[in-house]
């Protein structure tokens, strides 16, 4: 079996997810403004009706509870991953440890990231809406735990790509190792044949 495209690709997939939602974050809070700037008619009266600056509030708060969403189920789905990636990390790097610890770190800040998501959903709330979205404090807090949360992801992110460079390495290594072996046998065949 190969296991070591199995591992590849379950990590790929993972960072995969990891790059979608982050960038799905960054959409979903340009689609508020984007919504503002260019709405249908109906919309358009509905937003002229209530007023711009509250229907910009109303719709950055509805972007980023999406999003606050998303981000608490996606790190629920990691754990499962991780594990399952390490089970066929351990198997298809012959119980290397090395792999063992880029996937434990990776796993270690999925779960730092899901103790923080409460503090940061929080946090957000509180600074969504006036008075909070006006008072420096509650909004530089904000911003600094969705820092630390980011740099975590920044890290887990790192941690992925070195892992996948050790896998293609250790991938190709096998690969070599293997063409030399058949060699060696071919030349041991071929002495054979000659003595004969």
């Amino acid at each position: 079996m190969h296991s070591t495209r199995v591992a590849t690709f379950l990590l790929g997939a993972w960072m995969g997810g990891c790059i979608f939602m982050d960038l799905l974050a960054v959409e979903n809070m340009r689609l508020a403004s984007r919504v503002l700037n260019a709405a249908i008619q109906p919309a358009a009266q509905i937003i002229q009706k209530d007023g711009r600056q509250e229907m910009a509030l109303l719709l950055r708060y509805f972007a980023a509870e999406q999003y606050r969403s998303y981000f608490s189920a996606w790190e629920m789905i990691q754990i499962p991953s991780a594990l399952l990636v390490a089970l066929v990390l351990y198997f298809a790097t012959e119980k290397r440890i090395m792999p063992q610890i880029l996937c434990g770190l990776m796993l270690a800040l999925v779960l730092f990231q899901l103790a923080i998501h409460p503090e940061l959903a929080y946090r957000g709330r509180e600074a969504d809406f006036p008075p909070g979205s006006q008072v420096l404090g509650a909004v530089a807090r904000m911003w600094a735990l969705l820092e630390v949360w980011g740099g975590a992801e920044g890290a887990k992110l790192l941690a992925g790509a070195v892992l996948a460079g050790y896998m293609f390495t250790y991938k190709s290594r096998k690969r070599s190792q293997r063409a030399g072996e058949r060699s060696d046998h071919a030349a041991d065949a071929q002495g054979f044949v000659n003595q004969g």
